[in-house]
């Protein structure tokens, strides 16, 4: 029970126990990339925190508090949000939720505020400030932030930081694992933790979204086909399907740019290790053997006009004669000419 059912992040887990072993009125920073798992450490620390058996390994899980927690409704556990779908938090709400918090708890020891300090502006940093430099016998801060540099330095000095790093390979596979992917190929696993840069959040949404992994197939796959493909096929077809998906172009780039790079490291090694679609391994080396006369030159302007419509979409380039241009160039490069 406890943090000790929390993969991976030891370091992290070794000072919140200090802390929750002994509470005391407190400001802990949580910060981190979005997605590394900050919110999910702040409430089993809240839950320890507001335990009425917690120990060193945190929270018991089975008094009425751990139970409030775990519903959802624990009168002593604040979390602060922009509400109404704005982009960040009101001061009016923040002043109100401060104000109230220095009411005593009603049935833990604490009260415990996690605050999404990105979404807070000056004013509500200013008004937190002032929480800060005198708190409240009995008030527990916990601020996740994903970017320090946007904190007030004032606030920085008056809170202990916690900073959550990498994730190893696996540790991912064990996140996603309990998480839905128990039936999936290590794999495939190891493709999604690659893609999402080892951060659970990102790897997480990807595994429980069907439309990502038939994405990464039919990009995947468009590539494989390339080299048979007509223009007809390209113009109309895969340009239609680049349009119709144009809210998620990053993501179908770095695909490209990735199925890309791993035809290059087969070219340059026979058995390649470190590839990045390990799961099509196989497909990759049979494609460079059916198509000889592609070459590390071939794949790196296929790659550069890649990158030419990244940075023409940058600048507002109409979509379809950029778009339409890259896939022709990407099939120059890996079509079969005779005069080659």
């Amino acid at each position: 029970m406890g943090f000790d059912r929390l993969t991976g992040q030891e370091s992290v887990k070794s000072r919140l126990k200090d802390i929750v072993a002994e509470p005391s009125a407190c400001s802990l920073l949580f910060e981190g990339v979005e997605g590394i798992g900050k919110h999910l450490f702040a409430k089993e620390t809240a839950k320890a925190i507001l335990c009425s058996n917690r120990s060193r390994s945190g929270a018991c899980g089975k008094c009425p508090s751990c139970k409030y927690i775990d519903a959802g409704t624990h009168p002593d556990l604040i979390e602060v949000e922009p509400t109404e779908n704005r982009k960040s938090i009101r001061i009016s709400d923040l002043r109100e939720i401060i104000r109230d918090a220095e009411v005593k708890p009603q049935i833990s020891d604490f009260k415990v505020l996690i605050i999404n300090a990105d979404k807070t502006m000056s004013d509500c940093q200013n008004l937190m400030l002032k929480s800060l430099e005198e708190p409240s016998e009995h008030i527990v801060y916990i601020l996740l932030c994903s970017d320090t540099s946007k904190i007030l330095r004032t606030i920085m000095s008056r809170v202990i930081e916690i900073p959550f790093r990498e994730y190893t390979d696996d540790e991912m596979k064990s996140i996603l694992r309990q998480n839905g992917g128990e039936d999936v190929d290590d794999r495939k696993l190891e493709f999604l933790s690659v893609f999402s840069s080892n951060v659970p959040g990102k790897a997480l949404s990807l595994l429980n979204d069907p439309d990502f992994l038939e994405e990464r197939d039919h990009i995947f796959d468009l590539v494989m086909r390339m080299p048979g493909l007509g223009y007809t096929d390209v113009l109309y077809d895969e340009f239609d399907y680049f349009n119709k998906n144009h809210d998620k172009i990053d993501e179908l780039l770095l695909l490209l740019i990735w199925t890309l790079g791993d035809i290059a490291s087969a070219i340059a090694v026979r058995d390649p290790q470190n590839i990045k679609n390990a799961d099509k391994k196989e497909d990759i080396i049979r494609f460079v053997s059916q198509n000889s006369y592609v070459t590390l030159l071939n794949i790196s302007n296929a790659e550069q006009a890649v990158t030419d419509f990244i940075e023409a979409s940058s600048v507002n380039t109409s979509f379809e004669p950029a778009c339409c241009n890259m896939l022709l160039r990407i099939h120059k490069e890996l079509r079969y000419e005779k005069s080659r």
